[in-house]
């Protein structure tokens, strides 16, 4: 497992996107994407190789960043680690007392499938199979 993205809950992408492009000059990589089955709006940013920072807005209450706004008005929520096998490494962190939360697929840096998960402890993060596109 690698480092993929760490994923950052924001109240309005537009706003974040100014301050972390003109004020911090981090370079964005994708157009914001809508991910209708996790009700949300993300973006990512370039922070070095291979390694992004993910924008996530809400789109409606309810969405899995909608407590984090509300309660601190964001931040850092989650890390995605990239894994070659999506399917493998799922079924080996839930021998080892992780459980598995959902599971979706995304055109961000090429098609790629992600789960999120939550340790033995409920710590969430995520999993981000390798692109295997080429893009």
């Amino acid at each position: 497992m690698r480092l993929h993205h760490i994923g950052c809950a924001v109240r309005d992408m537009a706003a974040a996107l100014g301050y972390y492009t003109q004020s911090l000059g981090l370079k964005q990589t994708t157009e914001p994407i809508e991910v209708a089955s996790q009700k949300v709006r993300v973006c990512f940013l370039d922070l070095g190789p291979g390694i992004y920072l993910e924008l996530v807005e809400g789109l409606e209450p309810g969405s899995p960043v909608d407590r984090i706004v509300s309660q601190t008005g964001g931040g850092v929520y989650h890390l995605c680690f990239e894994v070659e096998n999506l399917d493998a490494a799922i079924e080996r962190l839930r021998g080892e007392g992780f459980f598995r939360l959902k599971r979706f697929e995304m055109p961000a840096h090429g098609m790629r499938r992600f789960a999120f998960m939550l340790t033995p402890d409920r710590q969430l993060f995520e999993l981000c199979e390798a692109d295997k596109s080429g893009a």
